[in-house]
């Protein structure tokens, strides 16, 4: 990363899931680099909140979108509340998360297409809309959050990593594809980090057997990596536990990952899978 982000990228930055936690940081870190800031997020107190405070904070000018980025309509609503603005910067944050069983008593498919939508297909639209004009201006770069659950298989996070790991590869893969444009492109994995919904959790006694790094945390080693690595895994004891995940049979790194979950957030308990045969046995 060059120390002139907006001669280097653009003078907007656009960063979708930003009122709070991973994304709000990276508006900060952006905006103290000069880049002025479009925030999406769906919740509309929160952002008109996190704006207010990053003007003040970092001088820089905050334009808010409300969106919600699980519905396949959302980018109507983003290009027009951008406008004219040049995005030479898109940092994808937003995503749907849970730990548990993969068929669950109180969440159905809708739910999981919900979360395809959010985590995949959302970040592909943004990235297939703003990418365009950064390749044809010869500069840009983009960022898409993804997690350590996606570097293998994931059970009790199942369908969320796999989401992480389309996130992981498209990003790695456009890493290479754009960098003759001069645009670039990076996968930013997290791990265990301290985002509102994990410190509740911690809170409430969960995750006790996890290191923790800051949103701030990761935003800076990510703004470090960004222009040199496809992809780069946040904090060094996550990168010491991904290389001994490596260094195993692909089934033991797996089952590993199942304990994980099981000692942090299931009360080491293996949940049940929750079936529900109604439609099929009406059908």
């Amino acid at each position: 990363m060059g120390s002139n982000l907006k001669g280097q990228y653009g003078p907007w930055a656009l960063i979708a899931g930003a009122a709070q936690g991973i994304g709000r940081a990276w508006a900060a870190g952006l905006g103290a680099q000069g880049l002025n800031l479009v925030l999406i997020d769906r919740n509309r107190e929160l952002l008109d909140q996190a704006c207010l405070e990053l003007e003040r904070e970092t001088g820089a000018s905050c334009h808010p979108i409300v969106a919600d980025l699980g519905s396949a309509e959302s980018l109507g609503t983003i290009v027009e509340g951008v406008g004219a603005r040049e995005i030479g910067m898109l940092v994808y944050n937003a995503a749907l998360a849970d730990v548990g069983p993969f068929f669950k008593a109180d969440l159905g498919l809708d739910y999981e297409l919900t979360k395809a939508q959010v985590n995949m297909l959302s970040p592909l639209v943004l990235v297939h809309h703003f990418a365009q004009p950064m390749l044809a201006r010869k500069r840009g770069g983009i960022v898409l959050m993804s997690s350590g659950s996606g570097l293998q298989g994931a059970p009790f996070y199942s369908h969320y990593a796999a989401t992480k790991a389309y996130n992981i590869v498209l990003a790695e893969s456009l890493w290479h594809e754009f960098k003759p444009y001069n645009v670039d492109v990076m996968a930013c994995i997290a791990g265990m980090t301290l985002s509102p919904g994990v410190a509740s959790a911690v809170e409430r006694g969960e995750g006790q057997h996890s290191i923790y790094q800051t949103p701030e945390e990761v935003v800076a080693e990510g703004l470090q990596a960004l222009g040199s690595e496809p992809s780069h895994i946040c904090g060094v004891h996550n990168r010491d536990n991904q290389a001994a995940l490596n260094g195993l049979p692909r089934g033991q790194a797996v089952a590993a990952i199942a304990q994980h979950a099981i000692r942090n957030f299931l009360d080491n308990q293996i949940p049940e899978q929750q079936l529900d045969l109604n439609e099929k046995e009406s059908a």
